[in-house]
């Protein structure tokens, strides 16, 4: 597979914050963040079906399924406190208009669930941390068009990790924002295109790219699909104070 630009993975916290805190991005995967043995395995399966996931109305692509939870955190020092956030409402979020609510799972539920939300918050790199703030966690099933077009999620951080992939295709790409048009026309080269396997991970600053992914492409007479959760560092605009 030839990519138009490729980054090795950081294999330690400290590498991470560094790449993030230098270039706005960093790649990673599960085993290097420390989530335990197995956690796909078991983490996959439970929430990655069709009683957990669903497609909504209004929701692109079209063949999309997906399910979310918002947790509110604090920080103090080193130490993280979660609870469940009183509402998942998306509003005019990746270019697509209004509010929009989908199938919410409360994950804090699950002891594997919380072990995972509050490590994928402490790739945040300390000095760039919110005292405290939500943390949106997305849960998507796609066929075919992972996204439509160079977008912004209009949030602090953005962190896909793919839990499962049949097929080719669905490189992850960033952009910066002047090389993409108003109509979602690329005119530059990308900073980063690179597809992630199935427990690697991206974490990136929303405001410094436009990101997404190409289409899926199908093995041999089968499906394809993709199983990824995609997480929002939240600005506090989005639910805990007006946008000034």
């Amino acid at each position: 597979m030839n990519y138009d630009s490729y980054s090795p993975a950081a294999t330690k916290l400290g590498e991470i914050w560094t790449s993030i805190s230098s270039l706005g991005y960093a790649i990673t995967d599960e085993d290097s963040i420390g989530l335990p043995q197995k956690f796909r395995e078991n983490f996959g399966p439970t929430y990655f079906n069709n009683q957990v996931l669903r497609h909504d109305p209004g929701d692109w692509p079209v063949d999309r399924k997906r399910a979310r939870d918002v947790i509110r955190y604090w920080w103090q020092e080193d130490l993280l406190k979660v609870d469940e956030f009183d509402s998942i409402t998306i509003t005019d979020r990746a270019d697509i208009p209004g509010k929009r609510e989908h199938n919410r799972i409360e994950l804090l539920k699950d002891p594997q669930a919380e072990e995972l939300a509050r490590t994928l918050l402490s790739l945040v790199p300390p000095q760039e941390r919110q005292s405290d703030g939500t943390f949106g966690i997305n849960l998507f099933r796609t066929y075919t068009n992972v996204v439509t077009t160079p977008h912004h999620d209009n949030e602090e951080y953005i962190i896909i990790y793919v839990m499962n992939r049949i097929g080719d295709g669905a490189e992850t790409y960033l952009y910066e924002p002047g090389d993409v048009t108003g109509d979602g026309e690329v005119t530059g080269e990308p900073i980063l295109r690179q597809q992630l396997d199935p427990g690697q991970m991206i974490i990136f600053r929303d405001d410094r790219f436009k990101h997404g992914a190409t289409p899926l492409v199908p093995p041999p007479g089968q499906k394809a699909v993709r199983d990824a959760l995609v997480c929002t560092v939240d600005y506090r605009s989005t639910y805990l104070e007006p946008a000034s």
